[in-house]
Parts: C-alpha cells; structure tokens; sequence
C-alpha cells in the first residue's frame, strides 16, 4: 500500500511540475531576445499630426520627418540617453590632428532591411545626392562644411570626385573638411546625413513613397503606410543591434487637432501627445503630467522686407517694442517659454563654450509704448503715409497661434493704435506661401540643427534659398561670412555675436519667445530619448 501511495505522490508531483512549467510559458511568457520582460503588450502610437512630405533623407525638411526618419535609418554616430556621442553605423572613428580629416569605420554587421550591407558607397550617394544642385535638398547646407560641398552645390565645382567624401573600401568612409567643425561628429546623426540604400534607389527612384519598396537601416523599419492617416514601423531584424529595440509595433497616427490629440492621449489611443491644447498646457505642468524639454528654438515675428511698409525699420522696431513679452508667456503660450530679447536659443554653443553665457540676454527691450509711437510715426513720414494701411498677420492654424496673433492684435491696437488682420491656413500651404513671400507679417519658428548658433545665422543673409523675409544688410553678410571662414574659434564667435546684434539692431526680424518641447507622456511608457536638438529616439522604449 505504501509502495502504492508513493507513486502516487511521485506522479502528482511529476504533473505538477509539468503544469507547472507550462503555466509559467503560457502566463509570464518568457521574453524573447531583446524584449522586455513585461506582460504589456509591446506596441505604442504616437501622433505625427500630419503626412510627412517625404521619408527620403536628401528631402526632409521638418521635424515631423525628421522624427519619423529617425526610427527608420541610422547615421553614422548616433547619440545616448544623455546626448552623448555613440557608434551607428560607424562602429569607430579617427580624427586627424589638424580636426579635418574624419576616418569612419563601419561596423561590417550593419545591413539593410532587406539584408544588403551598408557600405560606405551608401553614405557616399546620399551625401551626393544632398550636394547635387538638381535634387535641390532643404537642407544641402548642412554639407557644406566638407571640402568643396558648397562649391559642388553651387556648380563651381563639376565633378564630384573633388569633394571631400570617399571611400578606401566597402567599410570606411573618409570625410575631409573645408576647416576645423567642432560639432561635425554630432552633426552625422542628423537626418540630412542618413544614408540611402545605392542599390534600391537606382533601380527604383520612387522607392521612398511605398511601404513595400521602403528600405531602411535603422532599429525599425515600414510594415505599412497609408497616406494621410497611419504609418506602421516593425523591428528590422537585420539591424546591427536588433537586441536592444523591445518594442514589436510602433504606429504614428496623423491628427492635426490639438484637442483631439488630447482626448485620444486621454482615452489611451496614443502614448505621447505633443501638441497640446493652450487652455490646459500650464495646468498640466504645474500638475506634473506634461513635462517640458528645453529646445534650441526660437519663435519670432517674421516681417516681409519687400513690403513697403515694413522695409522701413522704424515700423518694425515700433511693432516689436510695442509688445510685451512677459505677458504673452505667462498668459498665452503658457509653456515655461522665456521671452527673448535676442536671438540665438539658449544651450547652443559658439565653439569656445555657450553662445547666450557670453553674448548676453538683452539685446533689445519692449513695452516701451510711447517710444514705440514715435517710431512708428517717423516711420510713416519717412515713407510719405499718413496712416498706414491695414496689416495682415499670417499664421498657420493652431491652439497656440490663434491665442498669440489676438494678444499681438490687441497690443497692437491698444498701444499703437494699428489695426491688424489676422489671416490662417493649414500648416503646409502657410509654409508655401511664406516661402513664395506671399505674406505681409507672419509667425515662424526656427529650431537648429546642430550644437552651433552659425546654423541660425546663415539664413538671414542676402540670397540665402531659406531668406523668406527678404534681408538684405551688407554688413551682416560680411560678418556671417567671417564666421564661416573664420580659423581661430574665439574671433569666430565674437563675429557670431556681432553678426546677432547687426540683425537686431534693426529689427530684421522680431524675436519673441525660446520654445520649450512640452509633452505627455504614458506612465507605463519607458526609455524614449529626447534631445535639445536631435529628433527623438524609440530604439529602446519599452511598455511597463
């Protein structure tokens, strides 16, 4: 009998050892390589608000994009948690001691999406491509910092092969530079600088429309893109490093209403809501649900100097003096902005330390109405006005800008007695007509692309493609012109901090308030990677 029992108990604990084990694989779920140990399904959605015009790396233009594309490719360098320079592609690199020459060496486990290797041919087509006049990249500029770059866009330079980009084998790239460029290495991080697939592109050069064609080298790549509503990214099982990305869905949705957004943030449709109705923005700061992100950029009034009215800078003085901007932070944008009475963002560098530390915050002052009066009346009789004629302001649609241009409005009218029309339209035809010059006044924002206040500059200077105002001053031309071909890194950035106060001295443009990114964020949401400058990062997030 007692023989009997203990087999008995032994095949009992034999079953429940069995069944045990099962529940643990069929509960717990042991994660896979790479993926977080969590129950939580591994998917998130985030908003893109809008269709990005184009995930080609030679053609984006905007953050959105630049955003989107950033889960897509990798760059040469990447950047970690805290902004710090890592491998991407480039599993090594050396640096001559002259800090012109930059050797890179791939790493040989980088591939594609469809299992081809990333060679340094790959990163030689793109960069030509962002160089070639005839593709006419937004934002070739970005290259010019390789020998030869701007001469080869500009056409003075016809072959290629005297640019400074090449490629002593399949897995090194070596880059030779016009001068010394402190922030070079970061700046390979950068969408412009993605590489394209040389092969893919060749034979199909509508490749970057489909989700089908789309190749890609980066932790995610496109499963599915239904334009104008959804983009659907999966883990490219040839990336390099496939066991560190732990989500197995990452969708970007395309709302373009704040409020909207918010209720689908709410309701839990997405994970990250970005865009954030004005009316509740400080409410959820202060309430520690939004949390907020210094951003190298800047919003500013935008004057049109091809308009005979505000070719005058008396009338653009009085128009920006007669603002205050204290308020319009505190009451309006409501985001923790600060107002700026400069130009340059705070936290980029000059190349010997940070720009704002040494150039300092005031360059100009507001609320200063009775001044302002004065101004806008000289200004009228140098143009032979009595009165001027009726201004319109052009914004593009949002919760943010339809506060703002009616505060600027009521300012306006009360301390200048101008009367101002406020105009609105969709984002993308806004940013069409400011780039045809169709516009009197208009509220823009600038962000940088890299560590180094240069990068906001350039644009201001006569015939630069990104000049939408139309400025024109000779002397800050030259300046900007010194900054670029400037050796000796202290006078360089004092030719950057005179080149700002030229621009202001006048009134160019309008500075009004240094951004800050505020976002919500799911609790339960982990290891996204926001930056200053770079776009963000969801090689790492998981779901807790």
């Amino acid at each position: 009998m007692k023989k009997r029992l203990s087999i008995f108990f032994s095949f009992i604990l034999l079953v429940s050892l069995i069944l045990s084990g099962c529940s643990s694989k069929g509960i717990e779920e042991e994660p896979a390589a790479g993926k977080s140990e969590t129950k939580k399904e591994q998917k998130l959605t985030i908003n893109a608000i809008s269709e990005p015009p184009s995930l080609d790396p030679a053609l984006i233009d905007n953050q959105i994009a630049g955003d989107i594309s950033n889960q897509l490719f990798e760059g040469l360098v990447r950047l970690d948690e805290k902004g710090n320079v890592v491998a991407g592609v480039a599993e090594s690199w050396d640096i001559s001691d002259d800090k012109t020459v930059y050797t890179f060496h791939l790493n040989k486990n980088a591939k594609w999406s469809n299992g081809d290797p990333v060679t340094a041919e790959d990163f030689i087509f793109s960069w030509e491509r962002v160089l070639n006049p005839e593709v006419a990249a937004p934002l070739g500029s970005n290259l010019f910092f390789i020998k030869n770059g701007a001469a080869y866009n500009e056409g003075t330079v016809k072959d290629f092969n005297e640019v400074g980009i090449k490629a002593p084998d399949e897995q090194t790239l070596e880059i030779t530079l016009e001068r010394p460029t402190s922030f070079f290495l970061e700046l390979t991080s950068f969408f412009t600088l993605l590489p394209v697939n040389k092969k893919v592109a060749e034979a199909n050069d509508k490749w970057a429309t489909d989700a089908k064609t789309f190749v890609s080298n980066g932790p995610f790549q496109l499963k599915e893109w239904k334009h104008d509503q959804e983009l659907v990214m999966v883990p490219n099982e040839n990336y390099w490093a496939k066991e560190v990305v732990k989500l197995d869905e990452l969708k970007w949705v395309m709302v373009n209403d704040q409020n909207t957004e918010y209720g689908m943030y709410k309701s839990g449709e997405i994970a990250v809501a970005e865009q954030i109705p004005n009316s509740i923005k400080s409410q959820l700061i202060q309430s520690g649900d939004a949390e907020k992100l210094p951003s190298a950029s800047v919003a500013y009034l935008r004057f049109n100097h091809e308009n005979k009215v505000f070719s005058n800078p008396k009338i653009r003085k009085a128009l920006s003096m007669a603002l205050d901007r204290q308020l319009i932070v505190d009451k309006v944008t409501q985001g923790g902005e600060t107002p700026a009475f400069s130009f340059i963002p705070n936290g980029l560098g000059n190349g010997v330390g940070e720009f704002r530390e040494q150039a300092g915050d005031s360059l100009f002052k507001d609320k200063s109405v009775e001044e302002a009066k004065q101004l806008l009346e000289e200004g009228k009789d140098e143009l032979g006005l009595s009165s001027l004629p009726k201004v319109t302001l052009l914004f593009y649609t949002s919760d943010l800008y339809n506060q703002l241009t009616q505060a600027m409005q009521e300012m306006w009218k009360k301390n200048l007695g101008l009367e101002v029309e406020l105009k609105t339209m969709e984002r993308k035809v806004f940013v069409q007509n400011v780039q045809k010059g169709d516009y009197e006044l208009a509220i823009y924002s600038t962000g940088a692309d890299y560590n180094d206040a240069q990068n906001l500059l350039g644009q201001f200077t006569t015939g630069d493609v990104y000049n939408y105002s139309k400025i024109s001053i000779p002397a800050y031309d030259e300046l900007v012109k010194k900054v670029d071909t400037e050796l000796d890194l202290n006078k360089r950035a004092e030719y950057m901090q005179e080149a700002e106060k030229v621009l202001l001295e006048d009134m160019a443009i309008a500075p009004l308030y240094f951004n800050n990114k505020v976002y919500l964020q799911q609790d339960n949401v982990k290891n996204v990677h926001r930056y200053i400058i770079q776009a963000v990062d969801y090689r790492e997030a998981f779901v807790e």
